[in-house]
């Protein structure tokens, strides 16, 4: 539930650290977005659940939070890489973003001494390596779509697209699979799709202004 509400620390890591500039409706369609994706999962959320411990709630605060710095910094990048004329590629920002993260993972690994056990584990149950694999070929996959629309359009988009594939994931298990939606979820769809359509409606009168022009 919580990371449905991705969309507002990017936006505000954007504005501090990308020095973007929003206009009033950027910021209504992104609370339509944010409520109605939030709606949406409290109307699937199911009683009896476990209780929510203060480091989960630490950890997923401190998640949004550095979506947000990442959004501000790779928003920046794009600004001041503009300035001299040169666009940063996709498979530019994926390389460098995982090799950090590679460097990260290590270290934090090594100093909680899980580097040992996981070989460890592996090396004990080796037809787990094939799974590793195809996760990772999934992974790279997926991540190039992820780094096209960062570097191609905006962190903004990226997490616009994130936060309603959720909507989307909800309609496809109602139309294919035939499961039920509550009346406050289809609300919340109707609260999250009237704002994707207002922006690609602006998107669009946009577009034909430019070539107006």
């Amino acid at each position: 539930l919580a990371k449905s509400g991705k969309m507002a620390p990017v936006m505000v890591g954007s504005l501090l650290l990308g020095g973007a500039k929003y206009e009033l409706r950027e910021y209504l369609q992104v609370a339509a977005i944010i409520g109605g994706t939030a709606v949406v999962s409290l109307g699937k959320k199911k009683g009896g659940g476990a209780s929510n411990s203060m480091m989960g709630v630490f950890y997923i605060v401190m998640s949004l939070v550095l979506d947000g710095v990442t959004a501000g910094f790779q928003k920046r990048l794009k600004t001041e890489t503009a300035k001299v004329g040169v666009k940063p590629k996709p498979y530019d920002f994926m390389f460098w973003t995982n090799f950090f993260m590679l460097l990260t993972a290590t270290v934090i690994a090594g100093g909680l001494g899980e580097v040992t056990s996981g070989m460890s584990f592996m090396f004990a149950n080796p037809e787990i390596l094939s799974k590793i694999i195809k996760f990772a070929i999934c992974s790279a996959v997926g991540q190039s779509f992820i780094f096209f629309t960062i570097a191609n359009f905006d962190p903004l988009v990226l997490s616009t697209v994130t936060t309603t594939r959720k909507i989307f994931s909800v309609l496809l298990s109602i139309f294919l699979k035939g499961h039920s939606l509550s009346l406050t979820g289809w609300s919340g769809i109707a609260m999250a799709c009237g704002g994707i359509l207002s922006e690609l409606q602006a998107k669009s009168r946009g577009h034909k202004k430019s070539h107006k022009n």
